[in-house]
């Protein structure tokens, strides 16, 4: 009975010590993983931001061009502008656009 007391307290201790280091070991793997899904979470939440500007550019550029088809306004870019003082006549043939400024105020 004498030897098997200690016997006894020595596998105790090493019970003890199996579980204490198991125990660390799952710790720092469950911190690897929570790591490694933050990170992967801070990914997805950059690409969602960068994805929502860009829908919101879309829905954006497509709103105005809807609104100015229903109204008949063509957003075709001028190709040529020309500023013409008071009295000068546009050019024959050319196909401008000719806004009249008179009374508007200068900036």
């Amino acid at each position: 009975m004498k030897t098997s007391r200690p016997v006894l307290l020595v596998t105790l201790f090493l019970l003890v010590g199996l579980l204490t280091v198991w125990q660390q070991a799952e710790t720092l793997r469950l911190g690897y993983r929570i790591r490694e899904r933050e990170k992967r979470l801070s990914e997805l939440g950059r690409e969602k931001q960068r994805l929502e500007e860009e829908v919101s550019r879309a829905r954006g550029t497509q709103r105005v061009l809807e609104r100015a088809a229903a109204f008949g306004v063509d957003l075709a870019v001028p190709q040529e502008w020309r500023v013409l003082k008071p009295g000068q006549a546009a050019p024959q043939g050319a196909q401008e656009r000719v806004a009249d400024v008179r009374g508007v105020p200068r900036q």
